[in-house]
């Protein structure tokens, strides 16, 4: 059976080993800072999907206002386990995010995908997710 929850810190060991599947090498405890720096903020979302008793996938999601194209949430991380993919767990997931975001009032919910991720690029578009641009990411560590 395919619950959706609010991920909890007890999560964060099953949350790192399937961030690691997506190709980010990551612990746990370093998972329990982020989740309770996320925990009890009104605009962040943090679900996990449970499978037959196990986190089979987890999201998380993000409101916010931008200038140039208003308020809206996205989507900043989504990962369903191997075993786990073509059960609906991203679906459901995908789903749990836009019932959350037209609560909040906003009108839009934006995803990027490593272009890389050639099944999302397949998924998206599956749930009435338009491709609208294609852009390069630049980062710079600081510190």
């Amino acid at each position: 059976m395919l619950t959706i929850r609010d991920a909890a810190p007890a999560d964060a060991e099953s949350i790192a080993q399937l961030t690691t599947q997506l190709g980010y090498a990551v612990d746990a405890a370093t998972i329990s800072v982020r989740l309770a720096r996320l925990s009890g903020q009104r605009d962040q979302l943090v679900l996990v999907a449970m499978l037959d008793g196990k986190v089979a996938g987890w999201l998380q999601a993000h409101a916010s206002e931008v200038l140039e194209s208003g308020f809206r949430v996205e989507i900043v991380g989504l990962v369903v386990a191997e075993d786990c993919r073509r059960h609906g767990v991203g679906r459901e997931l995908v789903k749990r995010v836009e019932q959350w975001a037209a609560s909040l009032g906003a009108g839009t919910v934006v995803v990027r995908s490593n272009t890389k991720r050639e099944e999302s690029h397949r998924f998206y578009p599956a749930l009435g997710y338009a491709a609208t641009k294609t852009q390069a990411v630049y980062r710079k560590r600081l510190g």
